[in-house]
């Protein structure tokens, strides 16, 4: 598994629709289904390093921005999410949070629960129950970026003016 197998994975089952968000658990864990215990893990590795990579002072004003507060969970959910859209709208958000102006639809949270499809393929695809160990470790990422304060509006403005544009006016 390479990423650009990773991320035609992601392209077929979750296919970039956040008003589908609430389905694409299910819908990668069937696709991962139909591939074989290792490269199961392997693409659930690349998911968390994408994941931690993500891991970002702006992104996460972002996810506050756009869901109306994010905590530790809820940015994590929004990582899964920024991963289901799909490898264009990762990489431009990586580079310009404020990119997800362009993806984003006010009314709908931006949070997905696919972080255990894989998980869940793996038990299905090898039939070991959940209290085996899962090959695949998440190793804690570091949070990268200056700290800023969220509620002030301005500074949003300042940081994220498309997003804010959207979601404070």
């Amino acid at each position: 598994m390479d990423d650009a197998g990773f991320w035609r994975i992601v392209a077929e089952a979750c296919g970039a629709d956040p008003r589908r968000a609430d389905e694409w658990d299910g819908l990668l864990q069937s696709r991962l289904e139909q591939l074989a215990p290792d490269e199961i893990v392997e693409w659930n590795r690349i998911f968390d390093r994408l994941a931690a990579w993500a891991y970002t002072v702006d992104l996460w004003g972002a996810a506050y921005l756009i869901n109306g507060g994010a905590s530790d969970d809820g940015f994590y959910y929004f990582r899964c999410w920024l991963i289901g859209m799909g490898k264009d709208v990762y990489e431009a958000a990586i580079q310009d949070p404020d990119s997800l102006a362009d993806a984003a639809v006010p009314g709908i949270d931006a949070e997905a629960e696919i972080y255990a499809a894989a998980h869940q393929a793996w038990m299905a695809v090898t039939g070991r129950p959940d209290t085996d160990p899962y090959p695949a470790r998440i190793e804690k990422a570091e949070l990268l970026g200056e700290e800023w304060d969220y509620d002030d509006d301005e500074e949003v403005r300042r940081r994220l003016p498309r997003l804010a544009a959207l979601y404070l006016d």
